[in-house]
């Protein structure tokens, strides 16, 4: 059994939920893996596509399998929202223990054809696959009141059953009002535990929640205890922890000249943020 096996396995069984983290440079990837070291606790390091067009291919997989490799936490490195077929084949062959094929944006019938491909290639090679139902909202942070880029649409309990049935993925991202990004304008999303539930009645499939940046406490703790979702995505929160850090030092005044030093505050922040989210999904 792979790692990544052996932790969804594990986290169903003692009915609490693992991390999945997303990293796009070195101190951010430091401080996930100094979190679950410090909690004792397994965790997704995950790599997005846009990651990869900011850092380069090779540069961010190396950096994470190092860091990994080094860690003495169970580490598993991650495609998170692979949207391209060839992208995704590619990372399981670089070395991607857990990879997401994301053809939400297609009908179902196409979702079912692209996911069912994936899934047959990465079983082939020992690699699991995460798919999503539905469709996500998104919202653009860069506008100060919060632009919603994608309109929700939640996943249909008797869509997935047949979805989970023609494709064979391991995992399945539902859509049950949680949203990708956060913002205080129209307050933080809650989750639909009703559907949730009936999902969960539908089929055995371990759930993901994406979009946990911000969706409050009390749902994703109710998510986790009573409706099956094995692992929690942040982003949003890691990358606000991160900015804010570095931008409180600076408006502080004080002077460094030593990249290193004013690093190592956001990496600390990271950390405190990640291991925040551990203790919260019951990885205690």
């Amino acid at each position: 059994m792979t790692l990544i096996k052996k932790i969804i396995e594990n986290a169903q069984e003692g009915n609490y939920a693992f991390g999945m983290f997303n990293t796009s440079n070195l101190e951010v990837t430091q401080a996930i893996a100094r979190a679950a070291e410090e909690k004792n606790m397994p965790v997704l390091i995950g790599i997005t596509e846009s990651a990869v067009e900011y850092a380069g291919f090779l540069p961010i997989v190396n950096m994470v399998k190092a860091v990994i490799e080094e860690s003495s936490a169970d580490l598993v490195m991650h495609l998170d929202h692979g949207k391209n077929s060839e992208f995704v084949k590619k990372c399981i062959d670089a070395g991607f223990e857990s990879v997401m094929i994301d053809a939400s944006r297609l009908d179902f019938e196409k979702n079912i054809e692209v996911t069912k491909d994936i899934v047959d290639y990465a079983h082939e090679r020992g690699v699991v696959v995460q798919a999503e139902l539905g469709k996500i909202a998104k919202l653009d942070l860069s506008v100060e009141s919060g632009v919603t880029l994608a309109k929700m649409e939640k996943t249909d309990p008797d869509e997935l059953e047949e979805f989970v049935n023609r494709t064979g993925a391991d995992t399945v991202a539902v859509i049950v009002g949680n949203i990708h990004g956060m913002y205080e304008a129209e307050g933080n999303p809650h989750l639909d535990l009703d559907l949730l539930q009936i999902l969960r009645e539908r089929v055995s499939t371990p759930f993901i929640l994406h979009g946990g940046s911000g969706t409050p406490s009390e749902d994703v703790i109710r998510g986790i205890k009573e409706c099956g979702i094995v692992s929690v995505n942040i982003d949003t929160e890691v990358r606000i922890a991160f900015v804010t850090a570095l931008n409180d030092f600076f408006v502080s005044g004080q002077m460094v000249i030593d990249p290193r030093k004013v690093l190592s505050i956001a990496r600390d922040a990271v950390q405190k943020k990640v291991g925040d989210k551990i203790s919260l999904f019951g990885s205690l």
